[in-house]
């Protein structure tokens, strides 16, 4: 599961238990100004996440984490469950989409959606 913690300018996102070491260890902090939209997105965390960029771990229908790339496109991933997933979607970013798994979908969504203006 992946954490979320803002500050007035960033994003910071950290990894949780034995998803650090298959996905990524160091947080990834991402400038909120990069942000162009939030949602929560089951569907999405559905689907396949594309060709593995450096180090990722997809076991299907067990967790997807780490970097992928699929039609163009650079994703970070932390999913397990897709229930919980929310889509960040970013420009002049490192990544395209951030698909991660989160403890309260909504309250992270509204969070997010208040401190990046989108």
């Amino acid at each position: 599961m992946a954490e979320l913690a803002c500050t007035e300018t960033h994003l910071t996102i950290r990894l949780t238990g034995a998803r650090r070491a298959f996905g990524r260890w160091r947080p990834l902090v991402i400038p909120l100004a990069a942000i162009t939209a939030v949602r929560a997105d089951p569907a999405a965390a559905r689907a396949f996440p594309g060709a593995r960029w450096g180090k990722a771990t997809n076991l299907p229908g067990v967790v997807n984490t780490g970097s992928f790339r699929r039609a163009g496109s650079r994703d970070f991933w932390d999913v397990a469950n897709p229930d919980d997933a929310i889509v960040i979607e970013l420009e002049g970013a490192r990544y395209d989409r951030l698909i991660l798994e989160v403890d309260d979908p909504e309250r992270a969504v509204a969070e997010l959606r208040a401190r990046s203006a989108v």
